[in-house]
């Protein structure tokens, strides 16, 4: 079956019926009078340059503010399921959530392998082709198994959405969007049998996967990865397979990027048994000893692992703008803020002081180029050692004089 089939009916009557069910569960929402549009873009760090990404334009449309809201749901549930999974951990030793929010995340996994120096190879996965192969009815049931799963560990009937929060209750207020587990299920069974796509003239209707582009894409994407993980490793526990679960206990995925320690190449293994035949896992080609993830570059030294910061963009051969330049009219405050945002996220990622050193060096011939003055960057770096003397305690007092060496 083909990813995207043509469709006889007009685009007008697609968007009235959407219109038409969203004002059901909200009669209040301004419903957008447009469908996605599909367009392209060049993976520029991939070699060959010839991977492309394929998003679907989603900002205004008829399924805009039911993805949304769903977005706000899926949100909760799974971090109902990462509570679920750590009540399982303190159980049975392991944790089946794999689920990465961010880079963070990555160093407390690293950390507990480094404080043992027991580290012995790394390994990156990734799913080539996740967002256009998922079937529907395989991905319908498994978002089900999750909201299901989450409903029933909260001990709670409802979903409560404010503007600013999402909570679980079993007494939800009159006047305010609820839903149960069935609703919720139903609404995401919708969205999915919906997702329609304007290229150029022609309209299309999305038959595999999930268009890369709505608000709660990288949610169904993380749950239905995380079915098949959770499902994986509790038929282990059960057949008391705790050698085989070992080499599992490094594991963190980033929606379809996933990060290996001291796997041993053991899911190369098991990964038909863990995930569908439809989606296809490809290991990085490194020895085991360096990888890059997420915007970390990896590498194993005397048994524990150091990092630094890694930009697919240093690869390019054209220059990219990337941050404020200040000959337009925007405010300064918040410009030079983008500045101690980026030392923070050096300091998270650069275990050594050498490579922050390097990095922070690059950044402010950047922006020097983009008209900050280094007299306010260098006020600007006092904040931030003021702020975060803990994070950046570990590369010593050498670090309060480096503001010298800029010019």
């Amino acid at each position: 079956m083909s990813t995207y089939v043509p469709i006889n009916v007009t685009v007008d009557s697609i968007i009235r019926r959407h219109a038409n069910y969203t004002l059901k569960k909200f009669s209040k929402v301004k419903i957008p009078e447009s469908l996605p549009f599909l367009y392209w873009i060049p993976k520029m760090h991939k070699k060959p340059y010839s991977k492309q990404r394929f998003i679907a334009a989603s900002g205004r449309c008829t399924t805009k503010p039911l993805s949304a809201f769903l977005t706000k749901c899926l949100r909760l549930v799974e971090n109902q399921l990462r509570f679920m999974c750590q009540y399982y951990e303190n159980n049975y030793g392991i944790n089946p959530m794999w689920i990465l929010k961010n880079s963070i995340e990555v160093h407390k996994i690293i950390s507990r392998f480094n404080r043992n120096n027991s580290c012995k190879n790394l390994k990156t996965y990734d799913f080539s082709t996740i967002y256009t192969s998922i079937p529907h009815k395989l991905l319908k049931t498994k978002i089900s198994w999750a909201i299901k799963k989450a409903f029933n560990s909260s001990k709670y009937s409802f979903i409560s959405i404010y503007k600013n929060r999402t909570i679980w209750t079993n007494f939800p207020k009159k006047n305010t969007n609820h839903v149960d587990c069935r609703e919720l299920t139903n609404l995401v069974r919708w969205l999915i049998d919906n997702i329609f796509v304007i290229l150029g003239d022609r309209c299309f209707q999305q038959k595999i996967g999930i268009p890369m582009g709505t608000d709660c894409a990288p949610f169904l994407a993380n749950l239905f990865l995380f079915t098949f993980e959770f499902q994986w490793i509790d038929k282990q526990r059960k057949r008391k397979n705790w050698d085989l679960l070992k080499k599992f206990m490094g594991c963190g995925r980033y929606i379809d990027d996933l990060f290996m320690i001291n796997n041993d190449r053991v899911m190369e293994s098991h990964m038909s048994e863990i995930y569908p035949k439809e989606l296809k896992l490809i290991p990085d080609e490194s020895a085991g000893n360096e990888v890059t993830f997420l915007d970390l570059r990896l590498i194993i030294e005397d048994s524990k692992i150091y990092s630094f910061i890694y930009d697919k963009r240093d690869c390019f051969n054209f220059r990219i703008v990337n941050f404020p330049v200040l000959s337009g009219n925007i405010p300064l405050s918040s410009s030079y803020g983008v500045f101690i945002g980026e030392l923070v996220r050096y300091a998270r990622g650069c275990t050594y002081f050498k490579h922050f050193r390097d990095r922070t060096l690059l950044l402010i011939a950047k922006l020097k180029k983009q008209f900050y003055t280094l007299k306010r960057l260098k006020k600007t770096w006092v904040k931030f050692c003021d702020s975060h003397i803990l994070l950046i305690q570990k590369y010593g007092s050498r670090i309060l004089d480096f503001y010298k060496e800029w010019r």
